[in-house]
Protein backbone atom coordinates (compact mmCIF):
# COMPACT_ATOMS: atom_id res chain seq x y z
CA UNK A 1 0.00 0.00 0.00
CA UNK A 2 1.73 2.65 -1.64
CA UNK A 3 5.17 2.22 0.43
CA UNK A 4 7.45 4.72 -1.84
CA UNK A 5 5.10 7.10 -1.43
CA UNK A 6 7.05 9.14 1.80
CA UNK A 7 10.47 8.50 0.38
CA UNK A 8 9.56 9.19 -3.60
CA UNK A 9 10.50 12.05 -5.04
CA UNK A 10 10.20 12.42 -8.96
CA UNK A 11 10.62 14.76 -11.99
CA UNK A 12 8.46 15.00 -14.21
CA UNK A 13 9.28 16.48 -18.04
CA UNK A 14 7.17 19.61 -19.65
CA UNK A 15 6.49 17.69 -22.61
CA UNK A 16 3.24 15.82 -20.96
CA UNK A 17 -0.34 17.59 -21.66
CA UNK A 18 -1.99 19.62 -18.94
CA UNK A 19 -2.56 17.56 -15.59
CA UNK A 20 -6.11 15.53 -15.60
CA UNK A 21 -8.35 16.89 -12.88
CA UNK A 22 -10.80 15.57 -10.90
CA UNK A 23 -15.08 15.83 -11.95
CA UNK A 24 -16.82 18.10 -9.68
CA UNK A 25 -19.49 16.67 -7.90
CA UNK A 26 -23.31 17.53 -8.67
CA UNK A 27 -25.36 18.71 -5.14
CA UNK A 28 -29.08 17.52 -4.72
CA UNK A 29 -30.98 19.91 -3.05
CA UNK A 30 -34.63 21.19 -2.54
CA UNK A 31 -35.63 24.48 -3.40
CA UNK A 32 -38.76 25.87 -1.33
CA UNK A 33 -40.17 29.26 -1.31
CA UNK A 34 -40.75 30.09 2.38
CA UNK A 35 -42.82 33.28 2.15
CA UNK A 36 -44.95 34.47 -0.11
CA UNK A 37 -47.14 36.72 0.86
CA UNK A 38 -48.66 40.24 0.70
CA UNK A 39 -46.08 42.56 0.68
CA UNK A 40 -42.42 42.18 1.21
CA UNK A 41 -40.26 39.75 3.18
CA UNK A 42 -36.56 40.43 2.95
CA UNK A 43 -33.60 39.69 4.10
CA UNK A 44 -33.29 36.19 5.59
CA UNK A 45 -30.66 34.89 8.06
CA UNK A 46 -31.16 30.99 8.95
CA UNK A 47 -29.38 29.04 11.77
CA UNK A 48 -29.85 25.11 11.31
CA UNK A 49 -33.56 24.88 10.31
CA UNK A 50 -34.23 28.10 11.70
CA UNK A 51 -34.94 31.37 9.10
CA UNK A 52 -35.93 34.77 10.68
CA UNK A 53 -36.64 37.91 8.46
CA UNK A 54 -37.90 41.35 8.11
CA UNK A 55 -41.90 40.85 6.67
CA UNK A 56 -43.37 44.50 5.41
CA UNK A 57 -46.96 44.85 4.74
CA UNK A 58 -48.58 48.20 4.05
CA UNK A 59 -45.97 50.28 5.97
CA UNK A 60 -45.78 48.11 9.15
CA UNK A 61 -42.53 46.15 9.43
CA UNK A 62 -42.41 42.75 12.09
CA UNK A 63 -39.71 40.06 12.17
CA UNK A 64 -41.33 36.56 11.42
CA UNK A 65 -39.59 33.00 12.00
CA UNK A 66 -39.90 30.12 9.82
CA UNK A 67 -39.10 26.30 11.25
CA UNK A 68 -37.85 24.88 7.53
CA UNK A 69 -38.35 21.33 8.71
CA UNK A 70 -42.00 21.77 10.15
CA UNK A 71 -42.70 24.82 7.83
CA UNK A 72 -44.52 26.61 10.64
CA UNK A 73 -43.97 30.22 10.50
CA UNK A 74 -44.93 33.46 12.92
CA UNK A 75 -44.31 36.43 13.60
CA UNK A 76 -42.20 38.20 16.73
CA UNK A 77 -44.88 39.94 18.41
CA UNK A 78 -44.13 43.97 18.62
CA UNK A 79 -47.08 45.73 19.57
CA UNK A 80 -47.15 48.64 16.63
CA UNK A 81 -43.26 49.63 17.12
CA UNK A 82 -41.24 48.97 13.25
CA UNK A 83 -38.96 45.85 13.70
CA UNK A 84 -36.27 45.22 11.37
CA UNK A 85 -32.87 43.75 10.18
CA UNK A 86 -32.75 40.61 12.13
CA UNK A 87 -30.34 37.91 12.84
CA UNK A 88 -30.36 34.38 14.40
CA UNK A 89 -28.30 31.78 16.05
CA UNK A 90 -29.73 28.71 17.19
CA UNK A 91 -32.99 29.63 18.44
CA UNK A 92 -32.36 33.10 19.42
CA UNK A 93 -33.42 35.99 17.05
CA UNK A 94 -32.29 39.47 17.21
CA UNK A 95 -33.35 42.58 15.26
CA UNK A 96 -33.34 46.19 15.91
CA UNK A 97 -36.77 47.97 17.10
CA UNK A 98 -38.02 51.27 16.52
CA UNK A 99 -40.46 53.19 19.24
CA UNK A 100 -39.22 55.86 20.84
CA UNK A 101 -35.56 55.00 20.41
CA UNK A 102 -33.42 52.75 17.87
CA UNK A 103 -32.99 49.40 19.94
CA UNK A 104 -31.68 46.32 19.60
CA UNK A 105 -34.33 43.56 21.02
CA UNK A 106 -33.68 39.40 21.53
CA UNK A 107 -36.27 36.69 21.36
CA UNK A 108 -35.94 33.09 22.25
CA UNK A 109 -38.00 31.32 19.94
CA UNK A 110 -40.48 29.53 21.95
CA UNK A 111 -44.63 29.34 22.84
CA UNK A 112 -44.37 31.86 25.42
CA UNK A 113 -41.69 34.03 24.10
CA UNK A 114 -41.40 37.44 24.79
CA UNK A 115 -39.13 40.18 22.65
CA UNK A 116 -36.33 41.58 25.40
CA UNK A 117 -34.41 44.66 25.33
CA UNK A 118 -30.58 44.12 25.11
CA UNK A 119 -28.99 46.68 27.52
CA UNK A 120 -31.44 49.24 27.93
CA UNK A 121 -31.32 52.92 27.50
CA UNK A 122 -33.04 55.65 27.12
CA UNK A 123 -32.79 57.07 24.06
CA UNK A 124 -30.97 54.82 22.39
CA UNK A 125 -29.67 54.60 18.75
CA UNK A 126 -28.24 51.39 17.77
CA UNK A 127 -28.93 49.36 14.70
CA UNK A 128 -27.81 46.27 12.64
CA UNK A 129 -27.78 43.50 15.28
CA UNK A 130 -26.16 40.19 14.56
CA UNK A 131 -25.60 37.14 16.90
CA UNK A 132 -23.12 34.37 17.02
CA UNK A 133 -23.85 31.67 19.70
CA UNK A 134 -24.29 33.89 22.99
CA UNK A 135 -22.26 37.13 21.64
CA UNK A 136 -24.44 40.22 20.13
CA UNK A 137 -23.21 42.82 18.33
CA UNK A 138 -24.34 46.04 16.81
CA UNK A 139 -23.29 49.42 14.93
CA UNK A 140 -24.22 52.13 17.72
CA UNK A 141 -24.67 55.91 17.55
CA UNK A 142 -24.90 56.52 21.02
CA UNK A 143 -21.04 56.70 21.48
CA UNK A 144 -19.92 59.79 19.40
CA UNK A 145 -23.56 61.36 19.00
CA UNK A 146 -22.70 61.41 15.24
CA UNK A 147 -24.59 59.77 12.89
CA UNK A 148 -21.74 59.37 10.34
CA UNK A 149 -19.51 57.65 13.36
CA UNK A 150 -20.61 54.80 13.72
CA UNK A 151 -19.18 52.43 16.39
CA UNK A 152 -19.21 48.63 17.38
CA UNK A 153 -20.62 47.36 20.29
CA UNK A 154 -21.16 43.84 21.97
CA UNK A 155 -23.06 42.63 24.76
CA UNK A 156 -22.82 38.77 26.42
CA UNK A 157 -26.01 37.44 26.87
CA UNK A 158 -25.15 35.30 29.43
CA UNK A 159 -23.17 37.31 31.70
CA UNK A 160 -24.20 40.71 31.02
CA UNK A 161 -21.55 42.37 29.92
CA UNK A 162 -21.09 44.84 27.18
CA UNK A 163 -17.84 46.30 25.24
CA UNK A 164 -17.20 48.43 23.10
CA UNK A 165 -15.12 47.47 20.48
CA UNK A 166 -14.18 50.73 18.51
CA UNK A 167 -12.97 54.26 19.56
CA UNK A 168 -11.90 56.20 16.62
CA UNK A 169 -13.38 58.69 14.50
CA UNK A 170 -14.25 56.42 11.15
CA UNK A 171 -17.44 54.68 10.19
CA UNK A 172 -17.44 51.24 11.37
CA UNK A 173 -20.44 49.21 9.93
CA UNK A 174 -21.68 45.74 9.19
CA UNK A 175 -20.92 43.67 12.19
CA UNK A 176 -20.61 39.63 11.97
CA UNK A 177 -20.15 37.25 14.52
CA UNK A 178 -18.73 33.64 14.89
CA UNK A 179 -21.10 30.62 15.75
CA UNK A 180 -18.95 30.20 19.30
CA UNK A 181 -19.26 34.38 19.67
CA UNK A 182 -15.23 34.76 20.05
CA UNK A 183 -14.99 36.44 16.75
CA UNK A 184 -16.30 39.30 15.98
CA UNK A 185 -15.52 40.96 12.42
CA UNK A 186 -16.90 44.10 10.54
CA UNK A 187 -15.51 47.43 8.06
CA UNK A 188 -13.85 50.07 9.08
CA UNK A 189 -13.93 52.94 6.34
CA UNK A 190 -13.14 57.21 6.61
CA UNK A 191 -15.56 59.42 7.12
CA UNK A 192 -16.73 59.31 3.41
CA UNK A 193 -17.51 55.99 3.52
CA UNK A 194 -13.97 54.96 1.29
CA UNK A 195 -10.84 53.02 1.71
CA UNK A 196 -12.98 50.53 3.95
CA UNK A 197 -10.91 47.78 5.71
CA UNK A 198 -12.21 44.52 7.21
CA UNK A 199 -11.04 44.46 11.35
CA UNK A 200 -11.68 41.95 13.56
CA UNK A 201 -12.07 41.40 17.54
CA UNK A 202 -10.94 38.05 19.06
CA UNK A 203 -12.28 37.02 22.63
CA UNK A 204 -8.89 36.11 25.00
CA UNK A 205 -8.41 35.97 28.61
CA UNK A 206 -10.14 38.97 30.10
CA UNK A 207 -11.79 40.38 27.09
CA UNK A 208 -11.96 41.30 23.18
CA UNK A 209 -8.63 42.36 21.18
CA UNK A 210 -8.86 43.88 17.84
CA UNK A 211 -6.88 44.54 14.99
CA UNK A 212 -7.23 45.37 11.22
CA UNK A 213 -7.11 42.00 8.79
CA UNK A 214 -6.95 44.03 5.91
CA UNK A 215 -4.69 46.78 4.51
CA UNK A 216 -4.45 49.49 1.47
CA UNK A 217 -5.09 46.46 -1.32
CA UNK A 218 -8.39 47.75 -2.04
CA UNK A 219 -12.25 48.31 -0.92
CA UNK A 220 -12.68 45.73 1.12
CA UNK A 221 -16.65 44.96 2.88
CA UNK A 222 -18.89 43.20 3.75
CA UNK A 223 -17.09 40.25 6.43
CA UNK A 224 -18.72 37.19 7.86
CA UNK A 225 -16.83 34.60 9.29
CA UNK A 226 -16.98 30.99 10.71
CA UNK A 227 -14.69 31.58 13.53
CA UNK A 228 -11.84 30.25 11.05
CA UNK A 229 -11.61 32.19 8.20
CA UNK A 230 -12.83 35.88 7.76
CA UNK A 231 -14.83 36.39 3.86
CA UNK A 232 -15.10 39.30 2.40
CA UNK A 233 -16.24 41.08 -0.98
CA UNK A 234 -13.25 43.54 -2.55
CA UNK A 235 -12.74 45.94 -5.03
CA UNK A 236 -9.33 45.95 -6.62
CA UNK A 237 -7.65 46.71 -9.63
CA UNK A 238 -5.49 44.11 -10.89
CA UNK A 239 -3.37 44.34 -14.41
CA UNK A 240 -5.37 47.53 -15.20
CA UNK A 241 -8.85 45.70 -14.89
CA UNK A 242 -10.75 46.72 -11.72
CA UNK A 243 -13.07 44.07 -10.22
CA UNK A 244 -14.94 43.19 -7.38
CA UNK A 245 -14.40 39.44 -6.10
CA UNK A 246 -14.81 37.39 -2.75
CA UNK A 247 -11.85 37.00 -0.53
CA UNK A 248 -10.70 35.26 2.38
CA UNK A 249 -7.64 34.95 5.18
CA UNK A 250 -7.92 33.38 8.22
CA UNK A 251 -9.17 34.44 11.71
CA UNK A 252 -5.95 36.30 13.02
CA UNK A 253 -3.76 36.78 9.49
CA UNK A 254 -2.26 34.98 7.07
CA UNK A 255 -2.27 34.68 3.55
CA UNK A 256 -4.94 36.05 1.53
CA UNK A 257 -6.89 34.41 -1.28
CA UNK A 258 -8.94 35.26 -4.11
CA UNK A 259 -12.05 33.64 -5.70
CA UNK A 260 -11.14 35.29 -9.44
CA UNK A 261 -14.08 35.06 -11.07
CA UNK A 262 -15.07 36.90 -14.14
CA UNK A 263 -18.10 39.22 -13.30
CA UNK A 264 -19.02 41.08 -9.98
CA UNK A 265 -19.28 39.13 -7.17
CA UNK A 266 -19.92 40.22 -3.20
CA UNK A 267 -21.92 40.34 -0.10
CA UNK A 268 -20.44 36.54 1.12
CA UNK A 269 -21.56 34.83 4.27
CA UNK A 270 -19.85 31.50 5.68
CA UNK A 271 -20.77 28.58 7.17
CA UNK A 272 -18.29 25.83 7.96
CA UNK A 273 -16.59 25.14 4.93
CA UNK A 274 -19.15 27.37 2.34
CA UNK A 275 -19.45 30.50 1.24
CA UNK A 276 -22.61 31.47 -0.21
CA UNK A 277 -22.17 34.83 -2.35
CA UNK A 278 -24.13 37.13 -4.96
CA UNK A 279 -22.95 36.96 -8.59
CA UNK A 280 -23.56 38.74 -11.43
CA UNK A 281 -21.96 36.67 -14.44
CA UNK A 282 -20.80 38.25 -17.49
CA UNK A 283 -23.08 39.17 -19.74
CA UNK A 284 -25.97 38.70 -17.59
CA UNK A 285 -27.84 41.90 -15.91
CA UNK A 286 -28.71 40.46 -12.27
CA UNK A 287 -27.04 38.78 -9.38
CA UNK A 288 -27.35 34.99 -8.92
CA UNK A 289 -26.84 32.78 -5.90
CA UNK A 290 -23.45 30.78 -5.69
CA UNK A 291 -21.86 28.87 -3.58
CA UNK A 292 -18.50 27.90 -3.36
CA UNK A 293 -16.29 24.87 -1.00
CA UNK A 294 -13.61 25.99 -0.03
CA UNK A 295 -12.47 22.52 0.84
CA UNK A 296 -13.18 20.63 -2.58
CA UNK A 297 -12.37 24.22 -4.36
CA UNK A 298 -16.23 23.59 -6.23
CA UNK A 299 -18.47 26.43 -7.22
CA UNK A 300 -22.50 26.33 -7.28
CA UNK A 301 -24.56 28.47 -8.76
CA UNK A 302 -28.01 27.67 -7.17
CA UNK A 303 -30.46 30.21 -9.21
CA UNK A 304 -30.54 31.19 -13.15
CA UNK A 305 -34.00 33.71 -13.16
CA UNK A 306 -33.95 36.95 -14.76
CA UNK A 307 -34.26 39.17 -12.05
CA UNK A 308 -31.69 39.92 -8.88
CA UNK A 309 -31.51 37.13 -6.15
CA UNK A 310 -29.75 39.17 -3.35
CA UNK A 311 -29.44 39.09 0.64
CA UNK A 312 -27.72 35.37 0.92
CA UNK A 313 -27.56 33.69 4.69
CA UNK A 314 -26.61 29.88 4.63
CA UNK A 315 -26.27 27.21 7.62
CA UNK A 316 -24.33 24.01 7.42
CA UNK A 317 -25.22 21.55 10.38
CA UNK A 318 -23.01 19.05 12.14
CA UNK A 319 -24.62 16.72 10.23
CA UNK A 320 -23.34 18.22 7.15
CA UNK A 321 -26.97 19.53 6.20
CA UNK A 322 -26.98 22.92 4.28
CA UNK A 323 -29.49 25.35 4.27
CA UNK A 324 -28.78 28.69 1.75
CA UNK A 325 -31.67 31.43 2.10
CA UNK A 326 -31.82 34.57 -0.39
CA UNK A 327 -34.74 37.19 -1.49
CA UNK A 328 -35.91 36.75 -4.78
CA UNK A 329 -38.90 39.41 -6.59
CA UNK A 330 -41.76 37.78 -8.41
CA UNK A 331 -45.23 39.90 -8.93
CA UNK A 332 -44.07 43.47 -8.08
CA UNK A 333 -43.12 41.94 -4.37
CA UNK A 334 -39.71 40.30 -2.61
CA UNK A 335 -40.34 36.92 -1.27
CA UNK A 336 -37.65 34.73 0.98
CA UNK A 337 -36.38 31.35 -0.68
CA UNK A 338 -34.03 28.47 0.60
CA UNK A 339 -32.23 25.65 -0.82
CA UNK A 340 -31.56 22.51 1.25
CA UNK A 341 -28.84 19.65 1.07
CA UNK A 342 -26.69 17.64 2.52
CA UNK A 343 -23.23 18.18 1.95
CA UNK A 344 -20.99 14.59 1.22
CA UNK A 345 -17.30 14.10 2.24
CA UNK A 346 -15.57 14.95 -0.96
CA UNK A 347 -14.78 12.50 -2.58
CA UNK A 348 -16.68 9.04 -1.97
CA UNK A 349 -15.27 6.21 -0.79
CA UNK A 350 -13.58 4.07 -3.85
CA UNK A 351 -14.36 0.70 -4.35
CA UNK A 352 -11.67 0.06 -7.31
CA UNK A 353 -8.75 2.09 -5.52
CA UNK A 354 -5.34 1.45 -7.50
CA UNK A 355 -2.72 0.50 -5.05
CA UNK A 356 1.18 1.17 -5.38
CA UNK A 357 0.66 4.61 -7.56
CA UNK A 358 3.53 6.50 -7.56
CA UNK A 359 3.17 10.28 -6.54
CA UNK A 360 3.97 11.32 -10.32
CA UNK A 361 0.66 9.12 -11.07
CA UNK A 362 -1.29 10.84 -8.58
CA UNK A 363 0.01 14.21 -9.61
CA UNK A 364 -0.48 13.46 -13.24
CA UNK A 365 -4.00 11.62 -12.81
CA UNK A 366 -5.69 12.12 -9.58
CA UNK A 367 -8.66 10.05 -10.13
CA UNK A 368 -10.50 9.89 -6.80
CA UNK A 369 -7.70 11.08 -4.83
CA UNK A 370 -9.34 13.81 -2.60
CA UNK A 371 -7.58 17.08 -2.93
CA UNK A 372 -6.93 18.57 -0.06
CA UNK A 373 -5.75 22.47 -0.75
CA UNK A 374 -4.33 24.17 -3.28
CA UNK A 375 -2.88 27.58 -4.13
CA UNK A 376 -0.79 29.31 -6.66
CA UNK A 377 2.31 32.02 -6.02
CA UNK A 378 3.38 34.62 -8.27
CA UNK A 379 7.02 35.81 -8.33
CA UNK A 380 6.77 39.97 -8.55
CA UNK A 381 9.55 42.25 -7.44
CA UNK A 382 12.04 42.82 -4.49
CA UNK A 383 12.11 40.00 -1.86
CA UNK A 384 10.91 36.78 -2.29
CA UNK A 385 7.16 36.07 -2.37
CA UNK A 386 5.95 33.80 0.14
CA UNK A 387 2.81 32.13 1.44
CA UNK A 388 1.96 29.72 4.51
CA UNK A 389 -1.73 28.03 4.83
CA UNK A 390 -3.00 25.29 7.35
CA UNK A 391 -5.26 22.24 5.88
CA UNK A 392 -6.91 19.93 7.58
CA UNK A 393 -5.64 15.87 6.45
CA UNK A 394 -3.83 12.65 7.62
CA UNK A 395 -1.98 9.80 6.83
CA UNK A 396 -0.02 9.32 3.29
CA UNK A 397 -0.39 11.73 0.95
CA UNK A 398 1.29 13.67 -2.43
CA UNK A 399 2.57 16.62 -3.05
CA UNK A 400 2.63 18.24 -6.41
CA UNK A 401 4.16 21.60 -7.42
CA UNK A 402 3.12 22.65 -11.42
CA UNK A 403 6.08 25.17 -12.01
CA UNK A 404 4.79 27.67 -14.80
CA UNK A 405 1.06 26.92 -14.26
CA UNK A 406 0.27 30.10 -15.49
CA UNK A 407 3.04 31.58 -17.09
CA UNK A 408 6.73 30.99 -16.72
CA UNK A 409 8.30 28.10 -14.89
CA UNK A 410 9.62 29.50 -11.73
CA UNK A 411 13.72 29.34 -11.45
CA UNK A 412 14.07 28.91 -7.45
CA UNK A 413 11.66 28.22 -5.01
CA UNK A 414 11.06 26.48 -1.62
CA UNK A 415 8.16 24.22 -0.06
CA UNK A 416 7.60 22.94 3.45
CA UNK A 417 5.22 20.87 4.85
CA UNK A 418 4.88 20.64 8.83
CA UNK A 419 8.56 22.05 8.75
CA UNK A 420 10.05 19.60 6.58
CA UNK A 421 11.60 20.65 3.08
CA UNK A 422 10.00 19.19 0.46
CA UNK A 423 11.63 20.40 -2.68
CA UNK A 424 14.61 22.26 -2.71
CA UNK A 425 15.76 25.15 -4.99
CA UNK A 426 17.94 22.84 -7.17
CA UNK A 427 14.49 20.99 -8.50
CA UNK A 428 13.08 24.00 -10.28
CA UNK A 429 14.23 24.53 -13.69
CA UNK A 430 12.92 25.96 -16.77
CA UNK A 431 12.50 22.64 -18.34
CA UNK A 432 10.71 21.08 -15.70
CA UNK A 433 6.85 21.43 -15.40
CA UNK A 434 6.06 18.90 -12.53
CA UNK A 435 7.41 18.15 -9.10
CA UNK A 436 5.69 15.36 -7.37
CA UNK A 437 7.01 14.48 -3.61
CA UNK A 438 5.03 11.81 -1.04
CA UNK A 439 4.02 13.36 2.46
CA UNK A 440 3.14 12.34 5.57
CA UNK A 441 0.46 14.36 7.24
CA UNK A 442 -0.31 14.45 10.85
CA UNK A 443 -3.87 15.97 10.76
CA UNK A 444 -3.69 20.20 11.08
CA UNK A 445 -0.77 20.96 8.36
CA UNK A 446 1.12 23.82 7.92
CA UNK A 447 2.25 24.65 4.25
CA UNK A 448 4.51 26.90 3.48
CA UNK A 449 6.13 28.23 0.13
CA UNK A 450 8.88 30.53 -1.22
CA UNK A 451 9.11 31.78 -5.28
CA UNK A 452 12.17 33.86 -6.07
CA UNK A 453 13.50 34.64 -9.52
CA UNK A 454 12.53 36.13 -12.39
CA UNK A 455 9.66 37.97 -11.79
CA UNK A 456 6.16 36.82 -13.43
CA UNK A 457 7.27 33.17 -13.06
CA UNK A 458 4.63 31.20 -11.01
CA UNK A 459 3.79 27.78 -9.53
CA UNK A 460 0.80 25.95 -8.08
CA UNK A 461 0.86 23.78 -5.14
CA UNK A 462 -1.57 20.86 -4.66
CA UNK A 463 -1.51 18.61 -2.05
CA UNK A 464 -3.87 15.35 -1.97
CA UNK A 465 -5.03 12.45 0.39
CA UNK A 466 -5.34 8.89 -0.08
CA UNK A 467 -9.17 7.74 -0.97
CA UNK A 468 -10.81 5.31 1.52
CA UNK A 469 -11.73 1.77 0.61
CA UNK A 470 -15.65 0.51 1.01
CA UNK A 471 -17.46 -1.65 -0.80
CA UNK A 472 -19.97 -0.23 -2.55
CA UNK A 473 -20.46 3.91 -4.18
CA UNK A 474 -22.78 5.65 -1.38
CA UNK A 475 -23.56 8.36 -3.72
CA UNK A 476 -26.94 9.99 -3.06
CA UNK A 477 -29.64 9.32 -5.64
CA UNK A 478 -31.63 12.67 -7.01
CA UNK A 479 -34.35 13.84 -4.95
CA UNK A 480 -37.67 13.34 -6.43
CA UNK A 481 -39.95 15.07 -4.20
CA UNK A 482 -41.24 18.97 -5.26
CA UNK A 483 -38.93 21.44 -5.93
CA UNK A 484 -35.69 18.57 -5.90
CA UNK A 485 -32.84 20.34 -8.19
CA UNK A 486 -29.67 18.52 -8.99
CA UNK A 487 -26.72 21.90 -9.18
CA UNK A 488 -23.70 20.95 -11.16
CA UNK A 489 -20.62 21.45 -9.95
CA UNK A 490 -16.77 23.40 -11.04
CA UNK A 491 -13.68 23.21 -10.12
CA UNK A 492 -12.46 26.94 -9.56
CA UNK A 493 -8.78 26.90 -7.52
CA UNK A 494 -8.36 30.52 -5.67
CA UNK A 495 -5.71 32.78 -6.25
CA UNK A 496 -3.20 33.12 -3.18
CA UNK A 497 -1.79 36.80 -2.90
CA UNK A 498 1.17 38.57 -1.37
CA UNK A 499 -1.00 40.75 1.09
CA UNK A 500 0.07 43.79 2.72
CA UNK A 501 0.98 43.05 6.20
CA UNK A 502 -1.90 43.93 8.70
CA UNK A 503 -1.61 45.70 12.48
CA UNK A 504 -0.47 43.87 15.36
CA UNK A 505 -2.74 44.69 18.26
CA UNK A 506 -3.97 48.34 17.79
CA UNK A 507 -6.69 48.41 20.13
CA UNK A 508 -8.01 46.90 23.36
CA UNK A 509 -11.28 48.50 23.43
CA UNK A 510 -12.73 49.49 26.89
CA UNK A 511 -12.65 46.93 30.04
CA UNK A 512 -15.83 44.31 30.62
CA UNK A 513 -18.87 46.78 32.20
CA UNK A 514 -21.85 44.59 33.77
CA UNK A 515 -25.07 46.23 32.92
CA UNK A 516 -26.90 47.36 36.60
CA UNK A 517 -27.97 50.69 35.41
CA UNK A 518 -27.06 52.97 32.45
CA UNK A 519 -23.57 52.97 31.07
CA UNK A 520 -21.63 56.19 30.69
CA UNK A 521 -21.16 57.16 26.93
CA UNK A 522 -23.37 54.17 25.57
CA UNK A 523 -26.63 55.87 24.70
CA UNK A 524 -28.29 59.17 25.07
CA UNK A 525 -29.88 59.59 28.83
CA UNK A 526 -32.22 62.27 27.63
CA UNK A 527 -34.02 61.29 24.30
CA UNK A 528 -32.37 64.23 22.99
CA UNK A 529 -30.31 64.00 19.78
CA UNK A 530 -29.55 60.85 19.67
CA UNK A 531 -32.57 59.38 20.02
CA UNK A 532 -33.88 62.14 17.26
CA UNK A 533 -31.26 60.36 15.34
CA UNK A 534 -32.65 56.68 15.81
CA UNK A 535 -36.38 58.91 14.69
CA UNK A 536 -34.87 60.43 11.68
CA UNK A 537 -33.93 56.98 10.86
CA UNK A 538 -37.20 55.44 10.89
CA UNK A 539 -38.68 58.03 9.11
CA UNK A 540 -36.49 57.49 5.93
CA UNK A 541 -37.26 54.19 6.42
CA UNK A 542 -41.28 54.34 6.39
CA UNK A 543 -40.74 57.35 3.64
CA UNK A 544 -39.27 55.10 1.08
CA UNK A 545 -41.36 53.73 -1.50
CA UNK A 546 -42.02 50.14 -1.58
CA UNK A 547 -39.22 47.69 -2.24
CA UNK A 548 -36.62 50.73 -2.17
CA UNK A 549 -34.59 48.53 0.74
CA UNK A 550 -33.76 45.97 -1.40
CA UNK A 551 -33.28 47.97 -4.50
CA UNK A 552 -31.16 50.29 -2.63
CA UNK A 553 -28.97 47.77 -1.23
CA UNK A 554 -28.06 46.46 -4.44
CA UNK A 555 -27.66 49.48 -6.37
CA UNK A 556 -24.88 49.99 -3.36
CA UNK A 557 -23.54 46.86 -3.99
CA UNK A 558 -22.90 47.86 -7.60
CA UNK A 559 -21.57 51.03 -6.96
CA UNK A 560 -17.77 51.45 -7.30
CA UNK A 561 -15.71 52.04 -5.76
CA UNK A 562 -17.96 52.85 -2.69
CA UNK A 563 -17.75 49.45 -0.29
CA UNK A 564 -20.49 48.79 2.56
Amino acid sequence: MLRTLALVSMLFPAVYPAFAQMEARPIHGTHRVVNNGPGDQTDPHVSGALVAYTNEVRGTSEIRYHDLASGQDAAIPNEGAFDFVSDVSGGTVVFTRVSASSSIYTFDVGPEATPVEVAPEAGCSRRAAVIGGRTVAWQDFGYTGNSLQPEIATYDLDRDILTRLTNDTLQDRTPSVAPDGRTVVWAKCDAQGLRCDIWEARWSEGGFVTQALTGAEGEDSQPDTNGQVVVYASTRTVDGVTDRDIYWKPVGGGAEQRLALPGLDANPSISGSLVAFERRAPGKSDFDIALYDLASQTLYVLTSGVEDENLNDLSVDADGQVRVVWTAPASGDFNVHSFTFQLQEEPHCDPGQKEGRLPIQVCFEPENWPLLTSVELTRTTGGPNSAEFQFPGSGVGVLCVDNGYSSAPATSGWVWLNGHEKVTPAQFKPDVSLIAAGVVMGGDNLLKATISGSPGSSFRLRVYGMPPKCEADDAPGQQQEPGAMVIPGQRVQPMALQSEAVSPMTFIPEGKVRVLGPVPGGCSTGGGSLALVGLMVVALWLARPQRVGVVARRKELRREPRAL
